[in-house]
Protein backbone atom coordinates (compact mmCIF):
# COMPACT_ATOMS: atom_id res chain seq x y z
CA UNK A 1 0.00 0.00 0.00
CA UNK A 2 1.46 3.40 -0.89
CA UNK A 3 1.68 6.38 1.61
CA UNK A 4 0.33 9.88 0.33
CA UNK A 5 2.45 11.58 2.23
CA UNK A 6 3.11 15.11 1.87
CA UNK A 7 4.52 18.47 4.08
CA UNK A 8 1.85 21.12 4.14
CA UNK A 9 3.20 24.79 5.11
CA UNK A 10 0.64 27.26 7.25
CA UNK A 11 1.15 30.13 9.20
CA UNK A 12 1.05 30.22 12.56
CA UNK A 13 -2.07 32.25 12.71
CA UNK A 14 -4.01 30.30 10.10
CA UNK A 15 -3.43 27.31 12.40
CA UNK A 16 -4.48 28.88 15.50
CA UNK A 17 -7.40 30.17 13.70
CA UNK A 18 -8.23 26.14 12.72
CA UNK A 19 -7.92 24.84 16.17
CA UNK A 20 -9.77 27.59 17.84
CA UNK A 21 -12.68 26.57 15.40
CA UNK A 22 -12.53 22.92 16.10
CA UNK A 23 -12.20 23.49 19.63
CA UNK A 24 -15.63 26.29 19.77
CA UNK A 25 -17.08 23.52 17.46
CA UNK A 26 -16.68 20.75 19.81
CA UNK A 27 -17.63 23.08 23.01
CA UNK A 28 -20.96 24.04 21.28
CA UNK A 29 -21.69 20.07 20.70
CA UNK A 30 -20.77 19.44 24.11
CA UNK A 31 -22.70 21.94 25.40
CA UNK A 32 -26.03 21.91 23.12
CA UNK A 33 -26.63 18.43 22.72
CA UNK A 34 -30.04 16.65 24.44
CA UNK A 35 -30.78 17.16 27.71
CA UNK A 36 -30.91 13.39 27.73
CA UNK A 37 -27.34 13.36 27.61
CA UNK A 38 -26.77 15.26 30.07
CA UNK A 39 -26.64 14.32 33.62
CA UNK A 40 -29.75 14.49 35.30
CA UNK A 41 -32.51 17.07 35.17
CA UNK A 42 -30.28 18.72 31.99
CA UNK A 43 -26.91 18.85 34.72
CA UNK A 44 -23.43 18.36 33.11
CA UNK A 45 -21.64 15.35 34.81
CA UNK A 46 -17.93 16.12 36.05
CA UNK A 47 -16.74 14.40 32.53
CA UNK A 48 -18.60 16.58 30.60
CA UNK A 49 -17.86 19.85 32.65
CA UNK A 50 -13.45 18.55 32.06
CA UNK A 51 -14.48 18.12 28.01
CA UNK A 52 -16.08 21.04 27.67
CA UNK A 53 -13.42 23.07 29.83
CA UNK A 54 -10.62 20.92 28.55
CA UNK A 55 -9.43 20.62 32.02
CA UNK A 56 -7.84 17.63 34.22
CA UNK A 57 -10.01 15.94 37.08
CA UNK A 58 -7.32 17.63 39.71
CA UNK A 59 -7.52 21.03 37.80
CA UNK A 60 -11.88 20.71 38.23
CA UNK A 61 -11.15 19.88 41.95
CA UNK A 62 -9.00 22.91 42.50
CA UNK A 63 -11.58 25.47 40.66
CA UNK A 64 -14.02 24.17 43.01
CA UNK A 65 -12.32 24.09 46.05
CA UNK A 66 -10.83 27.77 45.12
CA UNK A 67 -14.02 29.20 43.57
CA UNK A 68 -13.37 29.84 40.16
CA UNK A 69 -15.72 26.36 39.60
CA UNK A 70 -18.89 26.80 40.82
CA UNK A 71 -20.07 24.79 43.29
CA UNK A 72 -21.70 21.53 42.00
CA UNK A 73 -25.46 19.42 43.02
CA UNK A 74 -24.58 16.34 44.32
CA UNK A 75 -26.90 13.94 43.53
CA UNK A 76 -25.36 10.39 45.10
CA UNK A 77 -21.96 10.15 44.70
CA UNK A 78 -21.90 12.32 41.53
CA UNK A 79 -21.44 15.65 41.11
CA UNK A 80 -23.47 18.09 38.10
CA UNK A 81 -23.10 21.64 37.20
CA UNK A 82 -26.15 23.74 35.59
CA UNK A 83 -24.75 24.16 31.82
CA UNK A 84 -25.43 27.70 31.90
CA UNK A 85 -23.22 28.35 34.51
CA UNK A 86 -20.22 26.57 32.63
CA UNK A 87 -21.21 28.68 29.66
CA UNK A 88 -20.83 31.74 31.58
CA UNK A 89 -16.80 30.27 32.70
CA UNK A 90 -16.43 30.30 28.39
CA UNK A 91 -14.54 33.55 26.56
Amino acid sequence: MESNNRLVVIEASELEAMIERVVERKLREILNHDNKSLGRDGRMSLNEVIAALDISKQCAYNWIKSGRLSQPTRIGRRLYWSPDAIRAMMP
